[in-house]
């Protein structure tokens, strides 16, 4: 927010979260994403929204053994192009033997339009046929959604199963000068797979314009 490109304090806000599976929109290039792993010491992968891994996508950042599942193309009508990424996430250094999580990683589109309504609509369905026909595991859903709580697209995704809570207190991501709403969140599915002990938004108002949600979660046993 002060002008300056600067990957370096990007990563220390990572590795100050200390959060141990991270996920990034819009991020230049694959070659960004590398450095930010470089500099956090976290294995990537990056999800290009162009099919070019020189264009601009999402990214994820994981210190847990983790399993590429696929980059799709979710709906946009603003000129900008967005996808859906995924990967399984094996966990059983925390939660026993077996224990593994799929964590997928997206941006909304994000214009006031019906066009751009609709897109956000659509983009629940394409990630849930794109990584979901036929698992059934737990999952996180994390990411830019472009869309406040209580909205159509958060409305959409609860009758998907996904759930989730701001614990009792607004949880504002972005808005200048002050950040006043939330379009940032991370969801999970089943809700009965999963202990939410704590959620916090970092207060970080320089190193980007969002400002970023750690949630701490556990995973029951069935």
């Amino acid at each position: 927010m002060d002008g300056k490109t600067d990957l370096a304090r990007i990563a220390r806000v990572i590795r100050d979260s200390k959060a141990g599976i991270v996920g990034l929109q819009e991020i230049g290039n694959k070659a960004m994403a590398k450095e930010l792993g470089r500099l956090t010491k976290m294995p990537f992968v990056f999800g290009a929204s162009k099919e070019s891994d020189a264009q601009y996508g999402d990214a994820i950042l994981c210190r847990f053994p983790f399993t590429y599942v696929g980059n799709e193309s979710i709906p946009s009508a603003s000129s900008s192009r967005y996808q859906a990424m995924a990967v399984d996430v094996d966990v059983s250094a925390l939660f026993g033997k077996g224990a593994s999580v799929r964590f997928v990683n997206t941006h909304f589109d994000w214009l006031k339009t019906i066009g751009s309504q609709e897109a956000r609509l659509a983009a629940c369905e394409v990630i849930e046929r794109a990584f979901f026909d036929g698992y059934q595991g737990p999952a996180i859903l994390a990411g830019d959604l472009n869309a406040v709580p209580k909205s159509a697209p958060l409305q959409r995704l609860a009758k998907l199963d996904w759930f989730y809570t701001d614990l009792g207190a607004p949880r504002f991501t972005i808005g200048q000068p002050k950040h006043d709403r939330q379009i940032d969140y991370l969801l999970v599915r089943p809700k009965a797979r999963w202990t939410i002990h704590g959620m916090r938004v970092l207060d970080e108002p320089i190193a980007s314009d969002h400002l970023p949600i750690v949630t701490t979660l556990a995973l029951r046993q069935r």
